[in-house]
């Protein structure tokens, strides 16, 4: 069965994981789908559920998040788009609400047996309300590389990106903490994300990730760190990720179950 890398993003993005598990985030990650034939196209569906807490200089609270997405791979292309649905408890404000929207087209640039590697650009659309603390208020442009390794019972991939706002970075600062709080970004930054799975046998692989922003100019470097264990089959998957918010306060704690169907 072919094996193919497809990048992009959770609000972000939906990334087709090595056992057809997807997780959104609009800090790039890259993945394999084994079922995926080169002379075919394949759909997927899936949901991502999360919740937060998180505390920094200027707010304290949670949220509690649903994530649509939708994606199609065809040969060495693909594409995806994804929006939030949010809950977000801030300073004891109760307030729902829609996250900014991403919409992704990835490629394959070389498919060697053990090593992938391609192009991806991600591109945000501020449907979420930021004076809620639910969007950036900006359009967002993010491409990226990525890279990935996979010798069974290891895959090991990387990422390096670029995000800047498309309007005048003169317009706004997020000089009063990381925002959006669902899912803090810069508005103009260095992206970087690596991790590694590793299969257990049944189907089940255990895994853990990391990945940041750096600010170019005003903003603040944020780093998470997660664990995740992600059972698939070619047509269904699902996955559990536990994220700690390491520097830049993008969140205290954060839960992430994800599901995808596969067509």
């Amino acid at each position: 069965m072919s094996r193919r890398i497809g990048v992009a993003a959770l609000v972000g993005a939906f990334v087709p994981q090595a056992s057809g598990v997807v997780f959104a985030e609009h800090d790039h990650g890259m993945a394999m789908s084994e079922n995926h034939h080169e002379d075919s196209s394949e759909l997927s569906a899936g949901v991502s559920v999360e919740t937060a807490r998180f505390t920094n200089t200027f707010y304290v609270g949670s949220y509690q998040g649903i994530m649509p997405s939708l994606g199609w791979m065809r040969g060495r292309f693909g594409a995806s788009a994804t929006i939030g649905l949010y809950h977000l408890d801030e300073n004891g404000l109760s307030t729902y609400g829609l996250g900014d929207a991403m919409i992704a087209g990835h490629a394959t640039v070389l498919a060697a047996e053990t090593l992938q590697a391609g192009v991806a650009l991600h591109v945000m659309a501020p449907t979420g309300s930021e004076p809620d603390g639910l969007g950036m208020g900006h359009v967002m442009a993010m491409p990226s590389a990525w890279a990935a390794w996979s010798a069974r019972p290891l895959m090991i991939r990387a990422s390096a990106g670029y995000g800047r706002a498309v309007t005048a970075l003169g317009g706004g600062h997020h000089d009063h903490g990381p925002l959006p709080l669902v899912d803090p970004m810069n508005l103009q930054e260095l992206t970087w994300s690596a991790g590694a799975d590793l299969e257990i046998g049944h189907r089940v692989q255990l895994g853990g990730r990391a990945l940041g922003g750096i600010p170019i100019g005003t903003g603040r470097t944020r780093m998470i760190g997660g664990g995740r264990v992600a059972w698939g089959t070619p047509r269904v998957s699902t996955a559990f990720e536990l994220q700690l918010g390491v520097a830049g306060d993008p969140f205290t704690i954060r839960g992430v179950v994800e599901t995808a169907l596969h067509f």
